[in-house]
């Protein structure tokens, strides 16, 4: 048993087609599932959890976005489905696709053309670019760097954070593969579940919640204000 956690996916692009065709069959299940409750009757309790997590990030979305909060919710519950996943995936012996440059970065750059495209909505194309003049017009190069900077911090906190997850699980599976190999078969699904939950939870959170409030930061004070 001990190829079980040697095994490789040949890339990042097996683990991720993976993860996104399974959770789209299990969604698609859900749906059908969930159109035959009848909310009139007591919240079935299996389903509790997903309303749950529905309504946390619909409501960080509404304290951080206001008015607009319907257009975001979706892409911010699909980064945080997606990227929970792909960090918890090695508990699926499947390859860890945020543990890839490629992948973060990928992730990174959708949300910061998520976050300009907010400010230039938001703000309009004047005042967005005039932002890039405050305080002294002598400053545009360093708001451009600083700017830049927010996709590279984004793609490389999530990608080392994971990779040293892993590398600390590696590590653990090359003391304990000798000479103790049958305690390794016992021990090691239980490391790879306690770091690749534990972090994956954390790394999630964290990404989320920067990208609201980077997001949050290109948003009008006035649009900020939520009412029904």
């Amino acid at each position: 048993m001990n190829f079980l956690y040697t095994l490789k996916a040949p890339s990042p692009m097996f683990s991720v087609l993976v993860i996104t065709g399974v959770l789209l069959i299990l969604f698609i299940i859900l749906y059908f599932i969930i159109k035959k409750v009848d909310y009139s009757k007591e919240t079935p309790k299996w389903l509790v959890p997903f309303l749950w997590i529905v309504d946390l990030i619909n409501s960080l979305t509404r304290t951080n976005i206001g008015k607009r909060w319907k257009s975001y919710a979706p892409w911010f519950l699909t980064i945080t489905i997606f990227i929970f996943f792909s960090n918890i995936s090695a508990v699926f012996l499947l390859d860890n696709p945020t543990g890839y440059l490629i992948v973060t970065a990928t992730l990174a750059l959708t949300t910061f053309v998520m976050i300009q495209l907010t400010g230039m909505r938001s703000l309009g194309m004047k005042a967005y670019l005039k932002g890039f003049l405050d305080p002294f017009p002598i400053l545009l190069p360093m708001n451009i760097i600083s700017e830049l900077s927010l996709p590279i911090s984004l793609a490389l906190r999530l990608f080392g954070n994971i990779t040293s997850g892993t590398a600390i699980s590696i590590l653990i599976k090359n003391i304990l593969d000798w000479p103790m190999n049958n305690v390794m078969i016992v021990v090691m699904p239980f490391i790879n579940l306690i770091f690749d939950l534990f972090s994956g939870v954390i790394q999630v959170t964290v990404f989320l919640m920067l990208s609201m409030v980077f997001t949050s930061n290109k948003v009008k004070d006035e649009e900020k204000i939520y009412s029904e």
